[in-house]
């Protein structure tokens, strides 16, 4: 079954935003973990993790953005 090129494309952006959500939570897993074995509470790590989920899905997004301009 062929299927359009607009809709190709589309599957793979969201492969892609899949993959950016999944390094973001593995990053931010590690940075929780890394707080709270630092002598953080868990309410620190969970906002250290929150913050770095954002900043690290935020870079990913905005390289993926620069790439498709190009």
């Amino acid at each position: 079954m062929d299927t359009p090129q607009s809709e190709m494309q589309l599957r793979m952006r969201l492969l892609w935003m899949l993959v950016c959500a999944l390094i973001s939570l593995l990053v931010a897993l590690v940075a929780g973990i890394v707080k709270a074995n630092t002598g953080g509470g868990l309410g620190d790590a969970v906002l250290t993790g929150g913050a770095t989920f954002a900043t690290s899905m935020g870079l990913c997004l905005g390289i993926m953005s620069a790439v498709r301009s190009r």
